[in-house]
């Protein structure tokens, strides 16, 4: 293996990450205890002779309130594919972020660092793979995030890292106690020794700090100390340029090719050209005191551990960090001495008792003998003259109580004060007002958010640096075509295909989705409200413009606004009603799908619309055949209808031919008879005109 370091070299750079900050780690390790196990068994107050040493712990409440401001505004992290035609990539780094990120040991890896940062000052988690199926002999490998405990003691770095998030380290080491019986289980795993060469080889690596103040919580050395050693460094490789048995261009590094090669050339790839790149390389080591167990290459290229730090500086070349119990540690201090002396005061002093002669009480002793409930009498009784007739003294003289200095009083409320000073114990008692708007508990809120804001923001680098890890593994990692499940912002899961082939519809060409092999990210991180807090506010506002939309008889609107506040409503037996609403949004063309099963149903729902169900069809024949029927009937009874309009019609022709003969005959009549009286004027006429001849040729002849 390139780069191999011996155990000789790995200890003296664990040494270095050890030694360089020694005394903030001191520090720290007397934090995690103070706040955890006790305020009292340290050096400072041992030599006090209160009786009684209470905690009254209200440092307590102020690191629960940070840890729930944190808790309550998550870090949520975007990845940006840096090649802009590679962007389905960096949504399936996305969704397989969240599906990893909320699994439980990723919480609790989460969860530990944020506690540790709280309260010491620094946490860590670490990112690893494992096999996705052991018990299956599944090949395939995932990735996963498991807590750091005691992060200040058992994790040192490059003491030239100082960047917040570790980025620029070279080397971090890791301590993890086993017992004799673990060590030896793990020396037959990675060595593959039999038991005595296992017990053979059992030797600490190192011991880590441990709290100079608390010298009784050192029983760390029961156990074996084993270091995972990661080192981190630059190598030389080559980018070879291939193409496949379709032409399709594919690069790969050679380094790997190693593993694949005859499968590839089996399958067409050729080498069409090659490049000389130099890269980084991550080796993690497993050690002992006495050797190194194994050494591996990590998946991606950087260090795969993230440190959560609370504040945190460099002064005079070394780093410097702290929680919030390193200045409310003296205040807190002195409030449980004040408490403690005040409760010694009460425990240790007499209560007031009259004090009488014992001549005033002689033959009443035992009135004055009992105690408490025991003690039922109204009064007592005095002798009022002593056995020699001599007249006592009226009335006893009281003892005086045990005053309380004024100066503990007031030194007391100043250390109450001064503890909330350095860590805001939470809502103050002057602002608890039930009857705030729910905007003033908001702006309420922000103002006890600043508390914890340094906290906050080194948080999101740390989660950031995780997003830059998981990414870079995770592009190793899933380099093969497989089913996985991602996990959207909204919390739903979903299956997803990694390096899916399909076919370009413009073009068609074979392209592939999902391939996430050799591409880079830039991840953003951002904090905010968690996603059921915001859940809630968009259900009301969905319910409001629900009930607007109604008011206003929009149906086709207020019913789309009501599914899709159906589809973020939780409850008992409620995902067919959530899924059933989806479905409808879908079918309406609200929402976009989402998975394969998706678009399928929409393309089925659009065949459906062009070729009717089989049932219509026959429905829609039935229809025909009814129709059909009436329309007979309807021809039937036009027909009877048209028949007597046609008879009647015809009654009346033959009525109007029959009157048109008698007009026919009278006509004819009259015009017989004026063609006799023609006739006779014509023959008038024409005697007239012989008669006129007649009379002019008798004038001519006269």
């Amino acid at each position: 293996m390139k780069n191999e370091l011996d155990l000789k070299e790995l200890k003296e750079m664990h040494d270095s990450g050890f030694n360089n900050n020694i005394i903030t780690r001191e520090r720290a390790a007397d934090d995690m205890v103070f706040y955890w196990i006790t305020q009292w068994d340290d050096l400072m107050l041992a030599e006090s002779e209160l009786a009684y040493r209470g905690e009254f712990n209200i440092l307590r409440k102020a690191g629960r309130q940070i840890m729930a401001d944190l808790r309550a505004n998550p870090v949520q992290l975007n990845f940006d594919a840096k090649d802009p035609e590679r962007e389905d990539g960096a949504d399936l780094i996305d969704g397989l972020y969240l599906s990893q990120d909320r699994i439980n040991t990723t919480q609790e890896a989460y969860d530990n660092a944020d506690m540790e940062a709280v309260v010491c000052g620094v946490g860590a988690y670490e990112y690893y793979t494992e096999y996705e199926s052991n018990n299956a002999g599944d090949e395939k490998q995932i990735v996963r995030c498991r807590p750091v405990y005691e992060a200040n003691d058992n994790c040192f770095w490059d003491p030239n890292a100082k960047r917040l998030d570790k980025s620029d380290a070279m080397f971090a080491s890791i301590l993890t106690m086993y017992s004799e019986e673990g060590y030896i289980g793990l020396a037959m795993d990675l060595k593959g020794y039999d038991r005595k060469e296992a017990e053979a080889s059992m030797n600490s690596f190192s011991d880590p700090e441990q709290s100079y103040a608390f010298p009784w919580a050192s029983g760390k050395n029961e156990g074996v100390y084993v270091v995972s050693f990661y080192h981190r460094t630059r190598v030389k490789d080559t980018i070879l340029h291939m193409t496949d048995s379709n032409g399709e261009p594919f690069s790969m590094r050679q380094s790997d090719l190693s593993e694949v090669e005859d499968e590839m050339i089996d399958a067409g790839y050729e080498v069409v050209g090659q490049k000389k790149i130099e890269r980084w390389q991550v080796i993690k080591y497993v050690a002992s005191g006495s050797e190194i167990l194994s050494a591996d290459v990590v998946a991606g290229e950087f260090i795969p551990v993230v440190p959560v730090y609370g504040e945190r500086a460099h002064v005079e070349g070394e780093e410097h960090y702290e929680g919030v119990t390193r200045l409310a540690k003296d205040p807190q201090r002195l409030r449980n001495f004040q408490m403690s002396y005040l409760a010694d005061m009460v425990s240790r002093s007499p209560r007031p008792k009259p004090i009488f002669n014992a001549e005033q009480v002689q033959g009443f002793e035992q009135m004055y003998e009992e105690n408490g409930a025991d003690n039922a009498y109204p009064y007592y009784l005095t002798n009022r003259l002593a056995a020699d007739g001599t007249p006592l003294a009226p009335g006893p003289a009281l003892m005086p109580e045990q005053q309380v200095p004024q100066s503990l009083m007031i030194s007391m409320q100043e250390s109450r004060e001064a503890v909330n000073d350095v860590a805001n114990a939470g809502l103050p008692n002057d602002i608890m007002d039930t009857d705030l708007s729910g905007k003033a508990v908001q702006q309420l809120q922000q103002r006890l958010d600043q508390q914890s804001i340094v906290y906050q923001e080194n948080r999101k680098h740390a989660r950031r640096r995780g997003g830059e890890i998981f990414a870079s593994m995770a592009t190793v990692v899933y380099d093969s075509p497989r089913q996985v499940t991602v996990t959207k912002p909204d919390g739903t899961r979903a299956k997803s295909q990694v390096m899916e082939t399909v076919q370009d519809k413009e073009t068609g060409d074979i392209v592939m989705l999902n391939d996430i092999t050799n591409l880079e990210f830039d991840v953003y991180a951002d904090i905010g409200p968690s996603y059921s807090s915001k859940r809630e506010q968009t259900i009301e506002q969905l319910e409001k413009m629900s009930l607007n939309a109604a008011t206003l008889g929009d149906g086709a609107m207020a019913k789309m606004l009501m599914l899709k506040q159906t589809t973020l409503v939780d409850g008992v037996a409620f995902d067919d009603i959530r899924d059933y609403a989806r479905k409808e949004l879908l079918l309406m063309g609200v929402t976009p799908p989402d998975t394969p099963e998706e678009e399928e149903m929409l393309q089925q729902q659009a065949q459906q619309q062009q070729q009717p169900d089989p049932m219509m069809v026959a429905a829609m024949a039935e229809q025909g055949k009814a129709d059909a029927a009436i329309q007979k009937n309807q021809i039937a009874m036009a027909k009877v209808q048209s028949d007597a309009m046609i008879q009647e019609q015809q009654k009346q022709i033959d009525s109007f031919k029959a009157q048109t003969d008698r007009f026919k005959v009278q006509v004819d009549a009259q015009v017989a008879g004026a063609n006799i009286d023609y006739t006779k004027a014509k023959a008038m006429g024409e005697k007239i005109e012989n008669i006129s001849r007649g009379a002019n040729s008798y004038r001519a002849i006269m």
